[in-house]
């Protein structure tokens, strides 16, 4: 039997967790972490208490890493990172009243080229499939 090239490989990973995915998620459903710990499961046959301890893992690693002021680069996704905020004049919007916004630090996304171009073709899929359907 011929060995794939490593594209047609990854294709067909990709492929196979989206199948996963989609028995797992109903349209609508939110994505959680404990989704996330099924998916292993469903993926590697390990036990699901193991596949908890990873998800959770993994949200502590990130967290810890943006406390530290580091930035979190996931490949194909995106960066997390901390920018920080100058104090800045404000106005409170309810009675108008001049305020000054404190200096704060907040938690900044990026996504990738890769993410941003799947979610514009997964729109663009929706799209064909509703007018397909004949829902406005």
């Amino acid at each position: 039997m011929e060995d794939l090239p490593k594209q047609a490989v990854k294709e067909q990973q990709k492929d196979e967790t989206a199948l996963v995915l989609g028995t797992l998620l109903k349209e609508g459903d939110k994505q959680t972490k404990s989704h996330l710990a099924d998916v292993i499961y469903e993926q590697f046959g390990l036990p699901k208490r193991f596949c908890k301890e990873i998800v959770d893992l993994f949200f502590d690693e990130a967290l810890e890493c943006l406390v530290r002021g580091e930035e979190l680069k996931l490949s194909n996704f995106g960066v997390f990172s901390i920018k920080q905020k100058s104090e800045r004049p404000g106005r409170n919007p309810k009675s108008g009243e001049s305020a000054i916004i404190k200096a704060r630090q907040v938690v900044s996304f990026h996504p990738s080229g890769q993410l941003r171009k799947e979610v514009v073709e997964g729109r663009k899929h929706a799209a064909i499939a509703l007018q397909a359907s004949g829902a406005r």
